[in-house]
């Protein structure tokens, strides 16, 4: 059973990321801070912590610190054309420890105006890494076999990234194809049903649904350890 301390989002803390991003003013945001922190970023935290040992099992090497997991409510607008001062939505992620920028698997969970999810993706990957990707599928190597699998059977997720218009391996397998015209590529799960949100219900079922694509996540895991080696895995 799991404990108790996380006991759901509240909507009026959605409501003012909305109203924040809306009034778009440092003055009403530093007016609102401390509530935003309450009611958003607070409960964002207990979720955290509620699902760590969960998602430890998962990745043994995930940062488990929520401050350094949670998004902040102030964009970076400097190399925007958006500049929009606030966001009007949330969301957490569960990644090894990072270098900087560089490119690497996550698990997230978020929170959004109109709807809430949950999935995994390969953040910020660069071409080189996704023909690293390409090419473990192209000779199905074992653990694309076994990622391949088990979003196969997870039709709760869809599979996501901007696509070429032109396939790059025309010759593979069909059933490959979604996966090899990816310019990035993730698995997602989006809810626009918010009671199990606010009561905290969800929490069972998404751990349940993150253990089941863990096989993609570690895919994709080994597909940047081989990108960072210079190896093809």
């Amino acid at each position: 059973m799991r404990a108790l301390s996380f006991s759901g989002f509240q909507p009026a803390g959605l409501d003012l990321l909305i109203e924040n991003r809306l009034m778009n003013s440092k003055p009403f945001y530093d007016a609102h801070k401390e509530e935003i922190k309450r009611l958003v970023q607070q409960p964002m935290a207990e979720l955290i912590l509620e699902i760590s040992d969960a998602m430890r099992e998962i990745d043994p090497l995930f940062v488990l610190t929520p401050s350094k997991m949670i998004s902040r409510v102030r964009r970076d607008t400097r190399y925007t054309h958006d500049k929009t001062l606030y966001r009007d939505h949330a969301w957490c992620t569960f990644c090894r420890p990072k270098n900087g920028y560089e490119a690497r698997p996550c698990y997230y969970f978020e929170v959004m105006p109109n709807s809430w999810g949950y999935g995994a993706g390969y953040y910020r990957c660069n071409p080189s890494e996704m023909e690293m990707l390409r090419q473990f599928i192209l000779r199905e190597d074992k653990r694309f076999l076994e990622a391949f699998a088990a979003v196969g059977a997870a039709d709760k997720f869809t599979l996501y990234g901007e696509s070429y218009k032109r396939p790059k391996y025309p010759d593979a397998k069909p059933e490959y194809q979604p996966w090899l015209n990816r310019k990035n590529i993730g698995l997602s799960y989006s809810c626009s049903k918010f009671d199990p949100l606010f009561d905290g219900s969800f929490v069972d079922g998404m751990l349940k649904d993150l253990r089941a694509i863990a096989p993609f996540y570690h895919f994709m895991c080994a597909v940047h350890a081989a990108a960072e080696s210079g190896a093809a895995g």
